[in-house]
């Protein structure tokens, strides 16, 4: 069978026609799926309850979630309309709790709000990815905090995921390193729900993790002696839905570089099925 037949008209054995069909119509229910999860994710100032609903009902399967919210700082005396971004840090009855990049905290609540910070007319949720992978690790020693990241990255690569999350806690030695700098050092984060560092002994402390993108433990350039991670959760997150089989093989990526004991011990979710 030619992979190309011109005369025939068709490519391995299918006709043209019916392959420009076939894409179409691949095409048409990709881009449907991916407007009406984006109009799912977008609410008004009087639906924040269903903003905050869907916010935490994401965030308890490992979702890091952006927001952008167009609306009215209720401390601005004109009243002007502008926009607001950051990520959702918590959700609690009417209000979304937001960091910008400089650190910044604020609350954001419905249209007709006055004790928060902002007064949202439009609330749009963005996760930073479609599904996730997630598993409880199997390793807990490492020689140091550098073999701990490129252990991490390595699993990152070799399930083909576009980002990894972590939640759980870490203990590390810091030899001449003050607390101060560790704590500002990690509690610094952006891409995270929560990151804190507690003294436990000498020159010892515990990071404790709560949805921290693999990117900002990077970035903290720490040397150390030996690393042991306790209840840590891998969140690998995907920039779309897998198929089973692609599932499969990253759980299986996952059992042969002896982070997961079984591959049914992994548990794959995306926010098409969530919603």
């Amino acid at each position: 069978m030619k992979l190309l037949d011109i005369k025939e008209g068709k490519v391995l054995g299918v006709n043209f026609v019916d392959l420009i069909f076939v894409a179409l119509i691949l095409f048409l229910a990709f881009s449907f799926a991916r407007t009406v999860l984006a109009e799912e994710l977008v609410f008004s100032g009087e639906e924040v309850y269903k903003a905050v609903k869907t916010y935490n009902k994401l965030e308890s399967k490992g979702f890091l979630i952006e927001a952008e919210i167009r609306g009215i700082n209720i401390g601005d005396p004109m009243q002007r309309e502008r926009n607001f971004s950051g990520m959702v840090i918590a959700a609690r009855g009417g209000t979304l709790h937001i960091k910008n990049q400089y650190g910044d905290e604020f609350r954001v609540g419905g249209s007709m709000s006055y004790l928060e910070d902002v007064a949202a007319k439009e609330i749009k949720l963005m996760p930073l990815y479609s599904s996730s992978l997630s598993f409880y690790s199997k390793k807990e020693h490492f020689g140091n905090f550098s073999e701990f990241l490129a252990e991490l990255e390595q699993l990152r690569e070799n399930t083909d995921a576009s980002r990894m999350v972590l939640t759980g806690e870490i203990s590390i030695s810091q030899p001449g390193r003050r607390y101060l700098d560790v704590k500002k050092a990690i509690e610094g984060c952006f891409y995270c729900v929560d990151a804190r560092a507690y003294k436990i002994g000498e020159d010892l402390y515990m990071l404790s993790l709560r949805a921290v993108d693999l990117g900002e433990l990077e970035h903290l350039n720490l040397e150390s002696g030996e690393v042991i991670a306790r209840n840590l959760r891998i969140y690998l997150g995907y920039d779309r839905e897998l198929e089973r089989e692609r599932v499969a093989e990253a759980a299986k990526a996952a059992v042969m570089q002896g982070f997961l004991r079984e591959e049914g011990d992994a548990t794959y979710v995306s926010i098409g099925e969530l919603l």
